[in-house]
């Protein structure tokens, strides 16, 4: 018997097997449950909204109940790259995403590496405002937990 003899008789539902297609149904429903469980499910967690008036500066805020400071190295304009620096000690993995209120600005998203101990970077280019609008808001994820700086560029 080959494979797909093999795999057709038990990806079918035969009502001579009427166990088999139970387990097959269940299994088929437990995955579209599982999916759907995963899109669906709430976000209970609000973002911290910071203040921060001059990233290029630096902005301090806790992470882990831990302190933690991020900064942009260089000054952010659109089509310009600069690099985003998080200094957080004991933090699994970071991500960054750039919009504007009430704006799409498609996908952005960073992967902050890690490049010393506690010392997280990105290089970040943001996208060109076609209303030329410079009115940005960073959301940083860090382990889960979301934060929401608004700045200017």
């Amino acid at each position: 018997m080959t494979l797909r003899e093999r795999l057709s008789g038990w990806l079918t539902c035969d009502l001579r097997y009427p166990l088999k297609c139970a387990a097959l149904i269940l299994f088929i429903l437990a995955l579209i449950g599982a999916e759907l469980y995963h899109v669906l499910k709430p976000d209970n967690t609000a973002p911290v909204m910071l203040t921060c008036p001059d990233p290029t500066q630096g902005c301090a805020l806790t992470v882990n109940g831990q302190p933690a400071q991020l900064r942009f190295i260089g000054a952010p304009s659109g089509l310009r790259p600069f690099v985003l620096q998080l200094n957080a000690p004991a933090i699994k993995d970071s991500y960054a995403s750039f919009t504007m209120r009430g704006m799409d600005m498609g996908f952005n998203r960073y992967r902050l590496l890690a490049v010393a101990p506690g010392v997280w970077q990105a290089r970040i280019v943001l996208p060109v405002c076609v209303t030329g609008r410079r009115d940005w808001v960073l959301t940083l994820s860090i382990d889960g937990d979301n934060y929401e700086i608004p700045f200017a560029a």
